[in-house]
């Protein structure tokens, strides 16, 4: 028995509107949920869940749910379409979000081609949007 899939990843911004702005303005991520001091949510698909809260608050002891709270940058990466990559490039030009880096991952022995765009949000976030599954279905090779 193993879980079948992930339906939240969290990261964390102390600053909740710009946080907003940019994963429901610059990345087009569908706000289902803001408003409060804690956190606010958007959905990436179907099935999957980005939830963005302000550490501050959500290490609080005496939450109703477990208290958490990372310190640093996060990442996360979002699967994009190969047509959709130049069109990326451009839109987080078009508001002045920096490209951090780009890489073209080339098969090798443990990894499948894609390529992906490295950014920032506003709270210093890494946030990858990447044209391709690179994981291979099997395990990595034992180093």
């Amino acid at each position: 028995m193993k879980p079948r899939s992930i339906l939240e990843t969290v990261l964390y911004n102390a600053d909740l509107e710009t946080g907003q702005w940019f994963y429901s303005t610059v990345l087009g991520l569908d706000l289902v949920g803001a408003g409060s001091d804690l956190m606010f949510v958007c959905r990436v698909d179907a099935d999957h869940l980005l939830l963005v809260f302000d550490p501050r608050e959500s290490d609080k002891p005496g939450r109703d749910v477990p208290s958490h709270g990372a310190r640093g940058p996060g990442h996360v990466a979002l699967r994009i379409g190969e047509s959709e990559y130049d069109g990326w490039i451009a839109r987080f030009s078009s508001f002045g979000v920096p490209i951090e880096q780009e890489i073209e991952w080339s098969g090798d022995s443990w990894r499948q081609p894609g390529r992906s765009i490295y950014v920032r949000d506003p709270y210093g976030n890494s946030v990858e949007l990447i044209t391709s599954d690179i994981w291979p279905d099997e395990a990595a090779p034992e180093t």
